[in-house]
C-alpha cells in the first residue's frame, strides 16, 4: 500500500455548536467551519492535533449520508479514520484483488481529495477513508506547524486512537493486510501517529484519541477547573462519544 499518515479522525456529532464552545472551552479550539460541503447538509470544522493530523467535526442532517447514518446508530463518536496515501487507486486495486468491497465501488473526487471508503464489516469494525489530496484539499496549515495545539494546554501532538475490537491478533492481521501498515506487538503504525487496537469486548468502535502533553498534570488540573468530566488521572470524557488521553512527550 501507499499510505503516508493517518490525515484526519472523523467525528460525527449531533450539536455542531455545543461541540464547538465545549471544545474552546476544554482548550481545543476549532477552526475552518464550512457551510457548503455536504451537497448543503454539512456544518464541519476542524481541530488541529499536531503531528499533521486533524480531528475533523461533522454534523450531517442528510438522512441518506453516511455520517448521518452512524449518527441514528451510534450516536456522537469518532466515525473513521482517514489515511493519507499518495496513490489512491493502486491501493484500491489492491483492495479490491482481496474480495475487499469499496463504498459504491468508486473512488470520489471530494473537495478534500480523491476519497474512497472501507465499511466496519469489511475493516476491522470501523470505516476507514483513503485519500488522496489534491489542490483544493485541506492540509495542515503551514502557519500552524510550530505552533502550540493549544491555547490552554501543553499539547504539542496526537499520539495514538484506540479502538475496541472482537480479537486483538485478527484485528491486527487483518489491518496489516489491508492497508499494509505494519504492527509491532499489535500496535498498528501510522507513520505521524500509532493506532493501538486495545481491548476485546464490546461492539466493535474507535474508542479515545490520546495527545502527548509536555504539562500532563498541570493539563488535567486546568480541564478539571474548565468542568471537564475527568475520567481517571490522565484522561477525561470529550462529552460527545469518546475520551482524550494525555500523555507525556
Amino acid at each position: 500500500m501507499s499510505i503516508i499518515r493517518l490525515q484526519h479522525i472523523g467525528t460525527a456529532v449531533s450539536d455542531f455548536e455545543r461541540v464547538s464552545k465545549t471544545l474552546e472551552r476544554l482548550g481545543l479550539p476549532t477552526r475552518d467551519f464550512r457551510n457548503d460541503q455536504g451537497k448543503g447538509f454539512q456544518h464541519d470544522s476542524r481541530v488541529l492535533l499536531g503531528n499533521e493530523c486533524w480531528l475533523h467535526i461533522v454534523h450531517n442532517w442528510n438522512p441518506e449520508s453516511r455520517v448521518n447514518q452512524y449518527m441514528n446508530m451510534h450516536g456522537d463518536g469518532l466515525e473513521h479514520l482517514a489515511l493519507e496515501t499518495d496513490d489512491i487507486e493502486a491501493d484500491i486495486e489492491r483492495l479490491r484483488k482481496q474480495k475487499v468491497p469499496i463504498f459504491e465501488d468508486k473512488i470520489f473526487d471530494a473537495n478534500d481529495g480523491y476519497e474512497a471508503f472501507v465499511f466496519p464489516e469489511h475493516s476491522i469494525g470501523f470505516t476507514i477513508e483513503l485519500i488522496q489530496p489534491h489542490v483544493k484539499s485541506w492540509a495542515y496549515p503551514d502557519d500552524a506547524r510550530d505552533k502550540a495545539v493549544s491555547p490552554k494546554l501543553g499539547i504539542v501532538r496526537a499520539h495514538s486512537v484506540c479502538a475496541i475490537v472482537k480479537d486483538l491478533n485478527i484485528a491486527t492481521e487483518r489491518f496489516e493486510s489491508l492497508f499494509g501498515l505494519k504492527a509491532d506487538n499489535n500496535v498498528i503504525h501510522l507513520g505521524n501517529a500509532d493506532l493501538e487496537l486495545q481491548g476485546n469486548q464490546g461492539r466493535e468502535h474507535l474508542t479515545s484519541v490520546t495527545l502527548e502533553s509536555q504539562t500532563v498534570t498541570k493539563d488535567m488540573e486546568v480541564l478539571q477547573s474548565f468542568g471537564a468530566k475527568i475520567l481517571g488521572e490522565h484522561s477525561f470524557d470529550s462529552e460527545f462519544g469518546f475520551s482524550v488521553e494525555l500523555v507525556s512527550s
